[in-house]
């Protein structure tokens, strides 16, 4: 058993100085203390959750910084920029008819609080109320009009109304304010486009890109727009800027495809396309696109596998027929091709191209009759065609109806004088036809030559009816000078 008078006699404080010992521990204690002063003991200000509802703003941690506006509203509740700065943490969170409430609250407590009507004019837009934006708009523009953000997202708000005109007005007072502002130069682009204002366009995709060279879509807008130009050199690093940015932009490598085809770029235009295909295997226009660029590259079964692909999606697509037609004329198997052509005719019968492109097969196997009766029907439907006449001339020369051809070719010249093939052609039918003195046929082949003096043929087929003309010397001056040019005499 342990005694009591042990215990105490353990506990006290010997020696010296005990008292000082004792102040000692009663300092220690209360120091202490301090640290555990309960959290109701400090001062939370409403300026302290505005701040810290700020900050959670920034984090994009919209519920945590409504929280904070609602613990700073309850403190200071006729405070405005609190109640505008929960309208917008409740923006964040996409409740933008409790937005409004409290964007009306702050204007009712400051009226000229140009902050909250910018934000109300927002959120009226992200519910598609664009009149009553504009209106909000309006007002923030009234207090402080140098405001560019405010201009711009009027701007917005009309055109949203499909106010165009004064939309672009709206944008181009944002840039005056701000020049860095890069969406309101993209804003600007799309409304021009809308516009028909081109080339504005294209500069303010410019700018854009120049101020925010990381936004996708405007560097895919800009290699539309110098698509739309039939600038594919400028419009492929465009393209190329947006598969840096996103490489699974399907469309992008589609149109990259588009870009390297119109360049004669075949093999990586067909690449392109494929990698289209792979992120987004139903695209019809990729599927075509692919056949294109697999047909120029002279991968011909490649390319009737894609162009079956594409008429998988559809059907009735008359290119798709006409392109699987040309296919497999290259490949020689002409019945197929015929049938190809037959299906688009029947698809469209009202399109001249089918029926030149079936024509030129017909001329293939030799079908001359046939040739001529296809090619007859494709001036009827397209009269203005020059190539569609020369052809038809060739065809009719076949059948040595020489008249007719130096007709076909006539009308050739008379749609495109500048157009070579059928003044040499129509040399030639001249002097077959009995052009026995063959001046008519020397003027054909001398505007051939004005119009290419390389011309080989023209020069090869002067010298020859200038020997039947009896003009020797002439001849072969016209001799050598196909000769300086290449030509070998048989």
């Amino acid at each position: 058993m342990i005694r009591s008078a042990s215990f105490e006699a353990s506990t006290k404080i010997r020696g010296h100085g005990g008292m000082a010992a004792n102040a000692r521990i009663v300092l220690v204690l209360l120091i202490l203390l301090s640290n555990f002063i309960p959290a109701s003991a400090k001062e939370y200000t409403a300026d302290y959750w505005q701040q810290k509802g700020d900050e959670f703003m920034v984090m994009q941690s919209f519920d945590i910084a409504l929280d904070c506006f609602n613990k700073s509203i309850q403190l200071e509740g006729a405070n405005a920029s609190a109640w505008m700065k929960k309208g917008q943490a409740l923006s964040g969170l996409e409740r933008f008819a409790d937005a409004l409430s409290a964007y009306n609250e702050s204007i009712r407590l400051d009226p000229k609080l140009a902050e909250a009507w910018y934000a109300m004019g927002l959120a009226y837009a992200r519910m598609g109320s664009y009149n009553e934006s504009v209106a909000a708009f309006d007002e923030a523009i009234a207090l402080h009009p140098r405001v560019a953000l405010s201009w711009y997202g009027r701007g917005i708000a009309l055109a949203s109304l499909g106010e165009y005109n004064e939309s672009l007005r709206d944008f181009n007072k944002a840039i005056e304010l701000d020049g860095k502002l890069a969406g309101a130069w993209y804003s600007k682009a799309l409304i021009s486009a809308d516009l028909g204002r081109n080339n504005e366009s294209l500069e303010a995709l410019k700018k854009t890109v120049d101020l925010d060279s990381e936004n996708e879509d405007a560097w895919f807008n800009l290699g539309l727009a110098f698509t739309n130009k039939g600038d594919y050199i400028d419009a492929l690093p465009s393209f190329n800027n947006v598969t840096d940015l996103n490489p699974i932009n399907a469309l992008a490598w589609e149109k990259k495809g588009d870009a390297l085809l119109a360049l004669g770029r075949y093999s990586e235009s067909a690449e392109a396309f494929e990698r289209s295909l792979k992120i987004e295997p139903k695209s019809f226009a990729a599927w075509q696109g692919n056949a294109l660029a697999l047909r120029q590259s002279r991968r011909y079964s490649e390319s009737i596998d894609a162009y079956n692909r594409s008429l998988e999606l559809e059907p009735s697509n008359t290119a798709s027929w006409n392109g699987k037609a040309l296919a497999y004329a290259e490949l020689l198997d002409y019945n197929r091709s015929l049938d190809m052509f037959d299906r688009a005719i029947e698809l469209d019968p009202e399109e001249a191209g089918f029926y030149y492109n079936k024509a030129i097969v017909l001329i293939d196997m030799e079908n001359y009759n046939g040739a001529v009766d296809l090619l007859r029907r494709s001036v009827a439907i397209h009269p203005d065609c020059a190539v569609c006449w020369n052809r038809l001339g060739l065809s009719l020369a076949k059948l040595e109806l020489f008249s007719e051809s130096i007709k076909a070719y006539d009308k050739a010249i008379e749609i495109d004088p500048n157009y070579l093939e059928p003044w040499n052609n129509r040399g030639i039918a001249l002097i077959m036809a009995g052009d026995e003195d063959c001046l008519e046929a020397l003027k054909s082949f001398d505007m051939a030559i004005k119009l290419d003096p390389k011309c080989l043929p023209a020069w090869v087929n002067k010298s020859n009816a200038l020997k039947l003309a009896g003009r020797g010397p002439e001849a072969n001056d016209a001799l050598e000078m196909a000769k300086k040019l290449g030509y070998q005499p048989p």
